[in-house]
């Protein structure tokens, strides 16, 4: 069986047995090793590279965005999965622009976490359901009658994503347009849903053609 190993960064060694205990309970997950702050899990990630990194986002030293922001950059790069208190929307558009692949509450149920991983794995994006809703909400009564485009916040591969869904492009082929982009599909995906105040990923084809057709 294929083990997949895991990295804990978290600056509470309470918090950091329970999720240690959680994930060994999963035959196919191994932990490898355990960090209180972002500087520690660069350290130990360059020793020895985990498959996934489960980090909080306020500890001292390094935190949690900025250790994002640095693992994006690394190439192959762990899948990187945020557990952490805060379900303001700003948190989590940020941790999903410096590349998180699942964002997870805390105070959510156990399972969650274990989900947020599998399907991580599997190359889909997953948020906390309770705060999702929430975040997409709050962004777009944020971005609406503002003076700028929505457009606008986007990225140039985004835009690029935009246009070729609403053509009509099918993933594997999006993907291999963007080998560039180290962020795989379904993040850059999730990251022009929540800048465009999509409902959900599923509506986003359905934009991306309505889109498209006012360009041309």
């Amino acid at each position: 069986m294929k083990t997949t190993s895991i990295l804990i960064v978290e600056d509470h060694p309470l918090v950091r047995r329970g999720i240690r205990g959680l994930l060994q309970a999963q035959r196919d997950f191994r932990v490898i090793g355990e960090a209180s702050n972002g500087l520690e899990a660069l350290h130990l990630i360059e020793q020895s590279p985990p498959d996934v990194v489960i980090t909080d986002i306020v500890m001292p030293m390094v935190g949690g965005l900025d250790l994002l922001r640095e693992l994006s950059k690394q190439t192959p790069r762990p899948l990187l999965i945020v557990l952490s208190l805060f379900d303001e929307p700003r948190y989590i558009q940020e941790a999903t622009e410096a590349g998180a692949a699942a964002y997870v509450l805390k105070q959510s149920a156990p399972t969650f976490l274990v989900t947020a991983i599998r399907d991580a794995m599997a190359g889909r994006f997953f948020c906390t359901p309770a705060v999702s809703g929430q975040a997409l909400k709050e962004i777009e009564t944020r971005f609406r009658n503002q003076p700028w485009n929505r457009q606008d916040l986007l990225t140039d591969d985004e835009r690029l994503v935009l246009q070729l869904l609403g053509s009509g492009c099918e993933p594997a082929e999006i993907t291999r347009r963007l080998a560039h982009q180290p962020l795989p599909l379904p993040l850059v995906c999730q990251n022009i849903v929540l800048k465009l105040g999509l409902p959900s990923q599923a509506d986003l084809r359905r934009y991306a053609e309505q889109w498209t057709a006012k360009q041309n």
